[in-house]
Order: structure tokens, then sequence, then C-alpha cells
């Protein structure tokens, strides 16, 4: 069956939330590794993931070209794309080393939050190839729920009722049940917020397996490893 899926990390697995593009069918999950993504059951045509694709060698002012022009169409949201940890940095042990590493090499500091992030982005990087990419590409929800919203940034963070609501009302307007978005699946233990999240991503895939995705930026940007370093929407 044509199955695709978006997912969003939390804690220290992935929401994932499948639709069959047939029968419009949703499932959601819990995946316990990224690696686990690309052996789902379902075998999906497209994986989008909200975790950084690409990396740099060490995290320059501003991060990715793709997180800078995420941010700028953003704008009061902008503060929601953080700029990914570069490799070498994820080869610390700690986040004071990696925030040593980082400065030393010329770049920016790791602060707790970003290193908050790492064992996900050595997870990710450690799968990735360039020829992977046909299958998963990276997502942000914040820019999937900008360009549903019209291209306009949701006004209320997404952990607050506001948000929360927001969020779901902009899925429902791209056809998702009111019945799925509006309480989480039976059994699925995860935040809300993340749930929604990941629904987000699954817009994206919906898009991109339509051909009708974007990206920022728009020409490819390649890491050091071939990788290209793009957010869909």
């Amino acid at each position: 069956m044509p199955w695709i899926a978006g997912a969003d990390g939390f804690k220290s697995q992935w929401c994932v939330v499948l639709q069959n593009v047939e029968s419009g069918e949703l499932r959601a999950r819990i995946c316990p590794s990224f690696a686990g993504l690309l052996t789902l059951a379902e075998k999906p045509s497209v994986i989008t993931v909200d975790i950084p694709i690409g990396l740099p060698e060490v995290t320059r002012p501003g991060g990715r070209l793709c997180e800078q022009q995420a941010r700028k169409i953003l704008g009061s949201r902008a503060s929601s794309v953080f700029s990914a940890v570069g490799r070498a940095a994820l080869r610390a042990h700690s986040q004071v080393e990696a925030d040593q590493i980082s400065r030393d090499a010329g770049g920016l500091g790791v602060g707790a939050h970003a290193w908050g992030l790492a064992e996900k982005l050595r997870e990710a990087d450690a799968v990735m190839t360039p020829e992977r990419q046909h299958l998963v590409r990276e997502v942000h929800p914040e820019v999937s729920f900008w360009a549903m919203n019209g291209r306009s940034p949701l006004p209320a963070g997404k952990k607050t009722l506001e948000g929360m609501l927001g969020r779901m009302d902009a899925l429902e307007a791209e056809g998702f049940p009111s019945t799925f978005v509006r309480q989480l699946p039976v059994g699925l233990r995860v935040g809300r917020d993340d749930f929604l999240d990941a629904c987000a991503a699954l817009w994206t895939a919906r898009r991109i397996s339509a051909g009708l995705a974007e990206r920022l930026p728009e020409q490819l940007d390649l890491d050091s490893r071939g990788l290209d370093q793009a957010i869909w929407f």
C-alpha cells in the first residue's frame, strides 16, 4: 500500500504519523529510533523528519542557510529554529567539551538545549546518506504550519492552548479529520504538541509525494558528506 510518514522526535523516541495516500487511512505510533523509521512495516515512500539532515563541521553564526531562511519567514516564531550542532562538537562527551570544541574552531558555543539534541543528531547523521534523501527529508513543523496558514506564522506557541487549537485548525483545514487531530490516538503516549508536529511533518510528506513541495533554500546546499541541507514544506 502507498504509505507516507511524518515524524517528530521527543525524548529518546519518535512520534510517527502515517497515511495511506489512496485510502486516506491514518495511523500513529511510537518508533524507538531513527533507524527504525527506515524499517516501518508500511514501507512509506516518503518520510519527513523534524531533525537536521546534513551538518556543518562547525556551527557558524546564523547556522545553516536553511535555518537562516526559516527564521526570516517565521518572524515572531523565529526562535523555534535552532542552529544544528556541528559534527566536530558532536564528537564530544559533554556539553562543556562540545562548547569548547566549537569555540576553539571559530564556531558558536553549544548551549544546553542544543546539546540536548546531540544524541538524535548523531543517530540521524550516522544513518543518512545522499541516496537516502530520496526517501527521508528534513522538515521544521513551524515552517509547515507557516505554509498551511497562508504563509504567515501562527501567533501562539505550540505548548499554549491557543497555539494547539490554532495548529489543530490549520491541520483540519488541510483535510485532517477533527477526530484524529483533536484527541490523541488511543495508546499513543506522547505530548499533544509533539503529535501535532508529527502531523505537520506528514502534511509536508503529502506535498512531496504529490510533487507540490518547496524547500529552503531553493538551491542545493551540500555538506562535506554530500548531504543536501534543506527544510521542506
